[in-house]
């Protein structure tokens, strides 16, 4: 079969021309991965869980570039009644003159003005009775919070508040299952109280390293590229070129292999090759 080497959906992008199919390389891409899948299933068995007097956390952390948000972006399509979850990103923005606030962000993913606060001395000043009967209703029973690190960019004060209204979220009036993704700094927010701390299980996603599971996710991104040629990202030599230059960082591993596609097309050889890894890692744009 011609291109059995590209996934079926894609084999016609092979014989598109090199200008669009430059274009489709440099597409953001998803490839199920082992470590991405162990959290899709950790989820779906909590989705899948009774509700208890307190409800369960996951905590998945790891370096900045390492697939976090990805993931986040893929799980209203892998995991069970996602449309059941509440979705709130505390990634500093450059336009707010402040920082954001965990509770304001809330009402804003609910698409609900946020109501002034009734007493900063307590969590459920924070948390209106009103709020719960919300929740009831729109039948969320999970909050993903991206970039939890962030809540750590305000002060003392307001770090316990937000460690409360976690506590708050998981307890038994609530009953809200809390999925948070981070960098390992995030930690430190989560046991800044032994009671936050113990309601949490911490994922760590690591760095890939020279397996099989790295060489099944270089297959399936191979399986996505427009070149007419198999380049056997797979191989023993593409391997360790790949980590030699990435140091194994999620997103510099797809960046380079990106561009060294590109590089490939340009030069006709229509695989990517050892040269090419080497092009793209000192020149990305170069091709």
């Amino acid at each position: 079969m011609e291109y059995d080497h590209i996934r079926s959906d894609r084999r016609g992008s092979a014989n598109l021309d090199i200008s669009t199919r430059i274009s489709l390389m440099l597409e953001d891409v998803w490839v199920d991965h082992s470590p991405s899948e162990s959290i899709f299933h950790l989820m779906n068995n909590i989705a899948d869980a009774p509700r208890r007097i307190t409800a369960p956390a996951l905590l998945v952390t790891g370096n900045g570039g390492s697939g976090k948000t990805a993931i986040v972006n893929q799980i209203k399509f892998r995991v069970k009644r996602s449309d059941g979850l509440l979705f709130v990103n505390m990634a500093a923005d450059p336009d707010l003159l402040k920082q954001k606030e965990f509770r304001s962000e809330i009402y804003k993913s609910l698409e609900l003005p946020c109501p002034p606060t009734q007493d900063r001395t307590r969590p459920n000043g924070f948390i209106p009775r009103e709020l719960s009967e919300i929740l009831k209703l729109r039948n969320v029973w999970g909050i993903v919070i991206d970039e939890i690190h962030d809540l750590l960019l305000c002060g003392k004060v307001e770090q316990r508040i937000n460690s409360s209204m976690l506590k708050t979220f998981l307890g038994e009036r609530y009953g809200i299952c809390l999925f948070a993704f981070g960098t390992l700094k995030s930690s430190s927010f989560i046991s800044a109280t032994l009671e936050t701390q113990r309601r949490f299980t911490e994922v760590r996603l690591k760095d890939w390293s020279e397996d099989e599971h790295f060489r099944t996710f270089l297959l399936g991104v191979e399986e996505l590229m427009p070149l007419k040629e198999p380049s056997r990202l797979y191989d023993r030599d593409m391997v360790s070129a790949i980590l030699t230059s990435t140091g194994g960082r999620m997103d510099k591993v797809i960046e380079l292999i990106r561009h060294a596609g590109c590089y490939a097309l340009k030069s006709g050889s229509e695989r990517i090759q050892a040269v090419h890894l080497s092009s793209a890692s000192a020149n990305p744009w170069g091709y």
